[in-house]
């Protein structure tokens, strides 16, 4: 019974240890966020999918049709969009969209509700012309992180 109380309260005073909060200016905050918005701002294609074999990275081909997915982030009245366009059907034909999805953006994952279900995407990006977005799925059976690899689209 000692053994059991001495456990409880150690607990106990181990939860309640006061923890350090390292406290950012708010301007630092609020400035890189918007630099994380700008970066993602604008539209990318899809032109790779990646997957991890081990320690080895493979090509997964794309067919004709997630060719032409992409991906635009947009700022509207302060708030960020992201929109994901499709493309299915014979000749890929039969176009389809998410319609604007609100997004919160932090520094290496963005969420948004897709229907009723909140989505978190781990994304880096390499280059300005490059993004990756990075999930788990299952490939060939396993369980296999993927790396989707977008390019930004020029404005026309």
């Amino acid at each position: 019974m000692n053994k059991g109380l001495c456990f409880i309260l150690f607990c106990m005073m181990a939860s309640c240890q006061s923890q350090k909060r390292v406290v950012k200016p708010d301007n630092k905050v609020e400035q890189s966020n918007d630099n994380l918005r700008t970066d993602l701002l604008g539209s990318w294609k899809l032109i790779e999918r990646k997957y991890a074999d081990g320690v080895e990275k493979k090509i997964y081909p794309l067919h004709q049709c997630e060719k032409e997915y992409t991906l635009v982030f947009e700022k509207v009245s302060g708030n960020t969009l992201l929109t994901k366009n499709y493309a299915t059907g014979k000749n890929c034909q039969i176009k389809s969209s998410s319609g604007p999805l609100s997004v919160s953006i932090s520094e290496s994952s963005f969420s948004y509700l897709d229907v009723d279900l909140k989505r978190t995407e781990r994304y880096k990006i390499s280059s300005p012309k490059k993004l990756s977005i990075f999930y788990n799925e299952i490939l060939y059976g396993k369980a296999r992180q993927i790396e989707d690899l977008y390019e930004r689209l020029e404005k026309r």
